[in-house]
């Protein structure tokens, strides 16, 4: 992100300044181009939040990012060639006319100047398109964190949405039928957004299942699986002491050990996510059928996938919301009570909503997204219609629903877009940590030092924020 990129550049300008450059005659140069850089970030925050109406905001921010990278590079070569003549030279580093080589100065003195003046004329340019200092009110500079420190987060339930009730209710039915008593697979299949995975929990939470059911299982599928991982996950599952044991269940133990204990028990086993056919060859050969009426549920994006799983029962497609359905969720996400279908929610809004609820296509996963936005704006109609036109619409379902989730990213405070970048170091379906999160956001740098309360607490504010914003989506444990 370009505020990261202007922080490890001027990092990078400090590590040089803190050598003593006096040596060198250029101190001077470089301390020229770290004020630059300085007075420049302030006005990131702002371009930022244009660069999406506003393409040249949009350009004046890639070149704030690449005249950044530029100051890393132009660092690192000549700390390298620091540490070459000190290598060459060693005993005598601390006495400059001694050096064998001459160090490459003026290229780096050359390379500095050309950055000076890249730097102005970035500077003159953000005069020009009206980019405003908008770090007076972000908590970022001025640490009033205790005005933007967010209520915990009410204990919602998001797989509560609107139009999955039937849905939930005849897979409960399929899965609850005993006169199919052979291990029987049900699919649930739907693009990406539907809420696959929202029905599938609500189908596993459901009390009637844990009172059918010996055992119950659900496993996140990662596009990059290993079998052997998913079956020790499931033994953890149904025999959760296996999990403390020193002694860890071999390779070659799993297949006989699951075997046996599932043979002798009515299980349901959840896959979220199944993207290959080759996952359920592989465990079906290990997860006994003694005619019990066990059961499988998966969810998967690929129609061949489950109709391989199972060619005798037929999946569950997932259908889009219609316009009513899509209107009530838009609401309910935005914070805003809603009636029974088809009443008029609030007169002065509804024809902006109609048009924000038909661009998202029916997906649930983009009008929550959609509606979580809306909540934190001005209910009024300029101000939804300023989201409206803020989206590249396209014509596909799929890129519509991208398109809302970046808007959810554009959309999270300047302070906030480095921290939910992190996340994506971890693995998919990976749970994290929030001691552990929070201890590597301080040490990366993304909390500021000012302001009140420990780094800790603020970190821990800024979770808490990231966490009301995408509830449901990200799951940390303590």
């Amino acid at each position: 992100m370009e505020g990261e990129a202007v922080k490890f550049a001027l990092d990078k300008l400090n590590v040089l300044l803190n050598l003593g450059l006096e040596l060198y005659n250029v101190s001077d140069e470089v301390t020229h181009i770290q004020l630059a850089l300085r007075m420049i970030r302030p006005f990131l925050q702002d371009a930022h939040s244009k660069r999406n109406t506003n393409l040249a905001a949009k350009q004046w921010v890639n070149e704030v990012r690449d005249v950044a990278y530029r100051i890393e590079d132009a660092v690192d070569m000549f700390l390298v060639d620091i540490e070459d003549n000190r290598a060459r030279n060693s005993g005598v580093w601390s006495k400059l006319v001694r050096l064998k080589k001459p160090l490459k100065v003026k290229n780096f003195v050359d390379e500095v100047k050309a950055i000076r003046s890249t730097l102005e004329n970035i500077s003159q340019l953000r005069i020009q398109l009206g980019i405003t200092d908008a770090s007076g009110s972000s908590p970022q500079f001025d640490g009033q964190l205790e005005l933007f420190r967010p209520a915990r987060p009410s204990d919602v339930n998001d797989s509560e949405v609107i139009g999955l009730d039937r849905d939930k209710n005849e897979i409960i039915t399929l899965l609850l039928d005993t006169n199919i008593t052979r291990r029987a697979v049900l699919s649930i299949v739907g693009m990406g957004g539907l809420g696959k995975t929202t029905l599938a929990q609500k189908v596993y939470k459901s009390g009637e299942l844990g009172r059918h059911f010996d055992c119950l299982v659900w496993l996140s599928i990662s596009q990059k699986f290993v079998v052997n991982n998913l079956l020790r996950e499931i033994l953890y599952s149904v025999k959760p002491d296996e999990r403390n044991k020193k002694r860890t269940t071999r390779d070659d133990e799993l297949t006989s050990e699951l075997g046996k204990y599932l043979a002798q028990r009515r299980y349901l086993i959840v896959l979220d996510d199944v993207w290959e056919i080759d996952l359920w060859e592989s465990l079906r050969i290990v997860l006994p059928d003694e005619n019990n009426a066990s059961r499988m549920l998966i969810t998967t994006r690929i129609l061949d996938v489950a109709r391989a799983a199972d060619g005798d029962l037929r999946p569950h497609e997932l259908r889009h919301l219609n316009e009513d359905e899509s209107l009530s969720l838009l609401f309910q996400k935005a914070n805003i009570p809603i009636g029974e279908p088809g009443i008029q929610h609030r007169a002065d809004l509804n024809g902006v909503a109609r048009q924000l609820t038909e661009k998202c296509g029916g997906l649930p996963l983009a009008l929550i997204v959609l509606g979580s936005i809306l909540s934190r704006r001005e209910r009024t109609k300029n101000a939804w219609q300023r989201v409206h036109d803020t989206l590249d619409w396209h014509d596909e379902r799929a890129k519509r629903c991208s398109e809302v989730l970046l808007l959810s990213y554009v959309d999270l405070p300047y302070y906030l877009k480095p921290c939910f970048l992190y996340f994506a170091s971890f693995p998919e379906d990976h749970k994290i940590s929030a001691k552990d999160i929070i201890r590597m956001w301080i040490a990366e740098g993304f909390i500021p030092r000012d302001g009140h309360g420990t780094m800790e607490e603020r970190a821990q504010d800024f979770l808490e924020e990231l966490l009301q914003r995408f509830q449901g989506k990200v799951t940390v444990v303590a």
